[in-house]
């Protein structure tokens, strides 16, 4: 059975259940970031291949949560282990390359460095202080532009962590 079978039955009321049991409780496509882009940095293809194919731990993915729109600028950094899928995710300010420059020290510095061995992340501004992050030893590596299936993963846990925290609560 296909997916939109059972949403075309929701909608027309054969299953009794509504769009709020669903995981994304019916709603439509989020607007675009108009932040802009970063289109320097080292693509995730150069990285090492123990990364890709999860070989060691160490290797991490990061982002950014937005809460709800203008009451509040605080979100949350997830980080996703890559081999270990151990899920961290940390209350910062904002989206600022600042706010998550210290949520990634905090990372390395609560796991240390060796735990730590590179982060892979989009291409938000939020990462632009990934310079100093490499001058602390780790290597950050950027997925190219629309392409959230190069950090699956992560994008599927936010949407689990969502569920626990919606935009209303952070």
């Amino acid at each position: 059975m296909f997916f939109k079978t059972i949403y075309r039955w929701i909608y027309a009321g054969i299953l009794t259940c509504g769009v709020s049991v669903l995981r994304q409780k019916g709603k439509g496509r989020k607007p675009q970031e108009k932040r802009g882009q970063l289109l320097l940095g080292t693509s995730i293809h150069k990285g090492p291949k123990s990364a890709k194919k999860r070989m060691e731990i160490g290797h991490w993915e990061a982002d950014t949560m937005v809460s709800s729109r203008g009451k509040s600028k605080a979100c949350f950094a997830p980080f996703l282990g890559r081999r270990s899928r151990l899920y961290l995710a940390v209350k910062i300010a904002s989206r600022s390359a600042k706010s998550m420059k210290k949520a990634i020290n905090w990372l390395i510095e609560t796991l240390g460095k060796d735990c730590v061995r590179s982060i892979t992340t989009d291409r938000g501004k939020e990462l632009a202080c990934y310079k100093q992050i490499e001058k602390r030893g780790v290597p950050v590596y950027f997925a190219d532009p629309y392409s959230a299936w190069q950090r699956g993963t992560k994008e599927n846990c936010n949407g689990l962590l969502r569920e626990f925290f919606p935009k209303k609560l952070i």
